[in-house]
């Protein structure tokens, strides 16, 4: 199992586990690509599990700045939002979603630049997750709608917000894979395999963190741009 290629996959998923222990969110967008290339037949599960490991981690260790009030709400919007985009899928081509999603972040980091400072009410943080929901399953760009409607909150509550909410999304991730049958021994195995990556991605992550919240905001609008970025390359070379 521990041939070139997972290590390959291990060091992409370690600088994907650093970037989203440091900011709250960005493991996918770094890892993906890369893993996609490598060893296609590991996406979506091995990025799931790693995903769910890391934020049981941060939640652990950051579970005094949990906003629970406020996730509550986005915890159970994110469902009907999952199962709309779930529906959208079957009657819009991805690459279509992919291009319009990628638009929208983009169009919301240019707002959020430019725009008044707003706090993170539950109401917002609830169409928040819902929007997640459904950009999560339509073209795995789940993040930045949460991260973005946070982005005004302390380094730390963000982290751990995201870290509460992407536990949430990844079991029901894993549910759902489960039920269609993708999960086999096989990828446990290898996924459980790279849980001491996400263990030290986590650790790097904690150290980059003093740094990063000097410049938090800047870097959260970089970053949400950056996976827009993904999703409109990757949109792009879909329909050529």
């Amino acid at each position: 199992m521990f041939d070139l290629i997972w290590w390959g996959c291990a060091i992409a998923l370690f600088f994907g586990c650093l970037i989203q222990s440091a900011m709250g969110f960005g493991m996918a967008i770094l890892a993906a690509p890369i893993i996609v290339l490598l060893r296609p037949e590991w996406v979506p599960v091995i990025l799931t599990v790693t995903a769910l490991s890391l934020s049981l981690i941060n939640v652990w260790s950051l579970h005094s700045f949990v906003q629970w009030r406020s996730l509550r709400l986005a915890v159970i919007t994110r469902i009907p939002g999952t199962i709309l985009g779930a529906w959208i899928l079957t009657i819009i081509a991805t690459h279509v979603l992919q291009l319009t999603v990628a638009s929208i972040v983009f169009l919301a980091v240019l707002i959020s630049a430019y725009g008044k400072p707003f706090e993170p009410t539950p109401a917002r943080v609830g169409l928040a997750g819902f929007i997640s929901g459904l950009m999560g399953t339509t073209t795995s760009i789940g993040g930045p709608p949460m991260a973005l409607i946070m982005q005004h909150s302390s380094g730390n509550s963000i982290r751990a917000n995201l870290a509460v909410y992407f536990t949430f999304s990844c079991v029901m991730s894993l549910m759902s894979y489960q039920a269609i049958g993708l999960l086999n021994s096989d990828l446990w195995l290898a996924s459980l395999s790279f849980l001491p990556v996400a263990i030290f991605g986590f650790l790097a992550g904690k150290l980059a963190r003093q740094w990063v919240d000097n410049r938090f905001r800047s870097l959260l609008l970089i970053l949400c741009t950056a996976s827009a970025s993904v999703a409109f390359i990757g949109a792009l070379a879909f329909n050529h």
